[in-house]
């Protein structure tokens, strides 16, 4: 059945990505919450009461960096207000997002023959690096079993203009199958590429 891999654009100019950096409750708060909602700068978008499940549930998990119930409240709070500052100073960051719903073993397959074809080096190293990442995000404060995968400005700039010469639909038929599906999934995760390299922004990783 495979995995189920998200993806979301984050601009390393941003304050959040400074704060993020070096604030290891905040990285890992933002970690638990990547897979919820429609991406990270929408998760306070979400019904509140399942909102509020899930925030009970992180202060719960992780109560041992937490001196109290308020300092959790404080680090909860410090996230929405950067995620609100980040959309007003990004304009369309809650929307530059992707989600590879099982479908990213499949997708890496048929790119990897596709760059293998077009006689790319390492062209299923290439495919993984995209699919995945090729660092992990705040490297000095999660280790890379608990943080995310990033993909770097310039792996973002290399997959846009190696995705920009594919055309979708060598790789997947445009029907309302299994095909179509793929399609569907494979066109989201490069036009994200395409609006996160125009925008010179990352894309974090998580997988479900």
């Amino acid at each position: 059945m495979g995995v189920s891999v998200l993806y979301s654009a984050i601009p390393p100019g941003s304050t959040l990505y400074a704060r993020l950096q070096r604030e290891k409750a905040l990285s890992i708060l933002v970690v638990y919450l990547f897979p919820y909602g429609c991406g990270i700068f929408r998760f306070f978008e979400i019904d509140p009461e399942e909102n509020n499940e899930i925030l009970e549930d992180f202060i719960e998990t992780h109560h041992e960096i937490f001196e109290s119930e308020l300092e959790a409240d404080w680090v909860i709070a410090e996230l929405r207000s950067e995620l609100r500052l980040t959309r007003q100073a990004y304009p369309g960051i809650e929307d530059r997002t992707a989600l590879l719903e099982k479908t990213s073993v499949e997708i890496e397959k048929r790119l990897s023959q596709e760059l293998s074809r077009r006689k790319f080096a390492n062209a299923d190293e290439i495919v993984e690096k995209l699919m995945f990442g090729d660092q992990t995000f705040a490297p000095t404060l999660l280790s890379a079993e608990e943080s995310l995968g990033l993909i770097s400005r310039e792996l973002v700039s290399e997959g846009a203009s190696i995705l920009r010469q594919i055309d979708p639909e060598t790789l997947f038929a445009r029907d309302e199958g299994r095909e179509g599906w793929y399609l569907d999934h494979f066109e989201q995760w490069r036009d994200l590429y395409l609006s996160a390299a125009e925008k010179n922004e990352e894309i974090l990783v998580g997988i479900a």
